[in-house]
């Protein structure tokens, strides 16, 4: 069975909560996900460029 078959599944059985939004509700949900998911994307990138920074001055001194 493939995987998405199963995940309809679930989201029938138990999700389907956005399917009584209207559209524009859903397009709004999503992109708060979307730009959420994003930001913090970002803060890792950022975080991450951090550390090795620390780590090369670290090493450096």
């Amino acid at each position: 069975m493939p995987i998405i078959n199963i995940l309809r599944n679930i989201w029938t059985r138990y999700g389907g909560g956005l399917n009584n939004l209207s559209c524009s509700d859903q397009v709004d949900i999503l992109h708060g996900a979307w730009t959420f998911s994003l930001a913090l994307g970002v803060f890792a990138c950022i975080a991450t460029l951090v550390v090795m920074l620390a780590r090369l001055i670290d090493l450096l001194a």
